[in-house]
């Protein structure tokens, strides 16, 4: 009797992050324990426990949040000031140490200010270490030094040779690890030539997807574009490396050749303003229009022409997912998972890393309009589904 109950136990595992704020490790997350929750005891640790995804933990899941000074880690600074003026004070110290220095102290302090966990079979830091110059990150030492676990796995969203990671320090934490995954075969390749020592521990578990409630909110009220232009849509942060700002500057030559476009992105961040007055000073807010973050972006993408990416670097983009299963063909440079995850003539075009191949490859689409009409035949009839990762993710743990 007690031999059964052994082998029907299930593996009780902990999953650590930063936050539950929009964005796409956050999602990968969320999708992951939405598919697994039946299979193992999971418990989530995060450092700050709000963010719009907070809603969307499953009941079944023991949510612990961290300590007061340890949370800094998952807020901004002006998120703190709901936290009172020591913390508001305490996490501008840090970040200032941080940039004059690195974040080596402040991550080991404000970890160390939590009490140890235990009693897990396996530990997940499900965010990787940032640039040591952002304060950012902590998953990573809060795992190795703060929870007891016969396994310790950490995750890899990121491409660790191009993102600002790629230090001493970030490779000889990767080493006390049991399991490093990578969320493509391109990540999972990149980090072998940064850590080539770790080839043998490092593994592919790709991103889950919720395909149901893509579907769901792409029928609530669909954004209808207009029929007598090309209609772009792009999801992504506004920063630097998506490669936004040449992306205006290709849609501005297009325009001065008389073709009719409309580009429409979703998001937000940093680079907004910059964006906004490249946009204003090149005259082309009817053709450039900028929506902010959304709640649902999927309205936006479900009635769109194509999808677009100009990134200078990416890692494994969940949006390329969302808009194949959509029905939208993609437009994408070569980053290091592109062609890995869209079958090119097929589902999309990835083109060359530059703004002149990026610029042809829209200029085709716009001339032979037959082309998109292919790719979202054939899209049509593709079947999605989670099954891939789910088993790469059973393997591994």
């Amino acid at each position: 009797m007690m031999e059964t109950s052994m082998i029907n136990e299930k593996k009780k595992v902990l999953f650590v992050n930063n936050n539950l704020v929009a964005g796409g490790v956050q999602r990968s997350l969320v999708n992951l324990i939405h598919q697994i929750k039946d299979e193992y005891e999971i418990t989530l640790f995060v450092f700050n426990c709000s963010g719009d995804y907070a809603k969307l933990i499953p009941p079944e899941v023991k949510v612990i949040e961290a300590s007061p000074f340890l949370k800094l880690l998952g807020m901004s600074q002006a998120q703190t000031k709901k936290m009172g003026i020591i913390f508001y004070v305490a996490r501008a110290a840090c970040a200032l140490y941080t940039k004059i220095f690195s974040n080596h102290f402040p991550l080991s302090f404000l970890v160390s200010t939590q009490k140890k966990l235990s009693g897990f079979d396996v530990a997940i830091s499900f965010l990787h270490n940032e640039n040591e110059k952002i304060l950012y990150g902590g998953c990573n030492e809060f795992v190795l030094k703060r929870v007891k676990a016969k396994q310790r796995i950490t995750f890899i969203h990121c491409d660790i040779l191009n993102n600002g990671t790629n230090t001493a320090r970030n490779r000889s934490i990767y080493k006390y690890f049991d399991k490093i995954a990578a969320v493509s075969e391109g990540c999972r390749r990149n980090f072998i030539k940064a850590v080539p020592e770790l080839e043998e521990k490092t593994y592919c578990v790709y991103n889950c997807h919720n395909f149901s409630e893509y579907y769901d909110k792409s029928i609530i009220n669909p954004i209808e574009y207009p029929l007598d232009c090309l209609n772009i849509v792009t999801v992504a942060r506004l920063s630097p490396e998506k490669g936004i700002i040449r992306g205006i500057s290709i849609i501005k030559r297009l325009i001065k050749e008389n073709y009719r476009i409309r580009w429409h992105i979703i998001g937000g961040g940093p680079q907004r303003s910059e964006i906004e007055k490249e946009i204003l000073n090149n005259n082309l807010s009817e053709h450039i229009i900028l929506y902010g973050n959304q709640e649902n972006p999927y309205r936006y993408i479900k009635n769109a022409d194509v999808f677009l990416l100009p990134s200078i670097h990416e890692a494994a983009p969940m949006v390329f997912e969302e808009a194949k299963f959509l029905g939208v063909p993609i437009i994408t440079t070569n980053t290091i998972s592109a062609r890995e995850m869209i079958r090119e003539g097929k589902e999309g075009i990835v083109s060359g890393n530059n703004e002149e191949e990026l610029y042809n490859s829209l200029r085709r689409v716009v001339d032979q309009p037959a082309i998109l009409q292919k790719y979202k035949e054939y899209l049509r009839i593709q079947n999605f589904s989670n099954e891939t990762a789910i088993k790469q993710f059973s393997n591994l743990i």
